[in-house]
């Protein structure tokens, strides 16, 4: 299963650079402020303060405009009490201040996704899948999927990611995440895949006979003790489809096409997943 952390990926540390010269600027106080603000609000956000935190980190950037770490810090904050045009904003400078910073255009995306601005979010994504393809950012080139999106359905709180590529005799393109109550692990998931074996049986047996390329996708629900499909396309579903269908799931207002008891396992990611 997939292990969640409490804690937020949040820069805890300044630019060195940025830092000494700060430090050995005449303004002074201001190099104190800035560290105390900083440190301040980094200890809120792992208290999962956000609302305190954000007015601190913002304090901060009025010193210090282009810090990177002030900017994603102060958009997670952001992004963490639903004011998901602040949070657009701050990542939106930190993409200018360092373009390579590819943590910046996933937030990005989930950011406009809440905000329903679908013409930026697809900008962004196109942007980060081609940075994933050109390999040139080793961290990113080791990466098989990012977090697209985080919502919540009632109470029931989601992580939905997307793999870069079909990859494997098990190949998933989307992940939705339940998380458990505690929010530190993934209760059940419901993913969207094209598997081999499926693939198989779906060409050898279907007339007029789908073209080498083509693939047959399948909506299943893996659970404790259980599997269950809940529908195969014929042509990959878009991002919307696929979520529209996951919260009617979880809405109870869709019941599975087929299901068995039998322990089923989904298929394991091969890394942690960062949200």
């Amino acid at each position: 299963m997939r292990r969640f952390l409490k804690s937020l990926l949040i820069h805890s540390v300044f630019l060195v650079i940025t830092m000494s010269v700060v430090a050995q600027d005449k303004n002074a106080p201001a190099s104190a402020r800035l560290e105390k603000l900083f440190w301040e609000a980094n200890t809120l956000m792992e208290q999962n303060k956000f609302a305190a935190a954000l007015p601190l980190y913002k304090e901060a950037l009025e010193i210090e405009p282009e810090e990177p770490s002030l900017l994603f810090n102060g958009g997670l904050a952001a992004y963490q009490t639903k004011d998901f045009a602040t949070a657009a904003n701050l990542w939106s400078r930190l993409k200018k201040v360092d373009p390579a910073d590819w943590h910046a255009r996933a937030k990005l995306i989930q950011a406009y996704q809440a905000l329903g601005k679908l013409t930026e979010r697809d900008t962004e994504r196109a942007e980060l899948l081609m940075m994933w393809k050109s390999g040139k950012d080793p961290e990113l080139a080791k990466e098989f999927e990012y977090c697209r999106e985080q919502f919540q359905v009632n109470k029931i709180k989601v992580m939905a990611f997307e793999h870069f590529e079909l990859k494997g005799d098990r190949a998933l393109r989307y992940v939705f995440s339940i998380l458990n109550e505690k929010e530190d692990d993934e209760d059940y998931r419901i993913s969207l895949g094209s598997y081999d074996l499926t693939n198989a049986i779906w060409h050898e047996r279907t007339k007029p006979t789908p073209k080498p390329e083509e693939r047959l996708f399948h909506l299943d629900g893996y659970f404790k003790g259980m599997h269950a499909t809940y529908g195969m396309y014929a042509k990959e579903p878009t991002y919307e489809q696929v979520r529209d269908q996951v919260i009617k799931i979880l809405e109870a207002r869709i019941n599975p096409v087929s299901s068995s008891t039998v322990n089923t396992a989904a298929p394991e990611p091969a890394q942690k997943p960062k949200p």
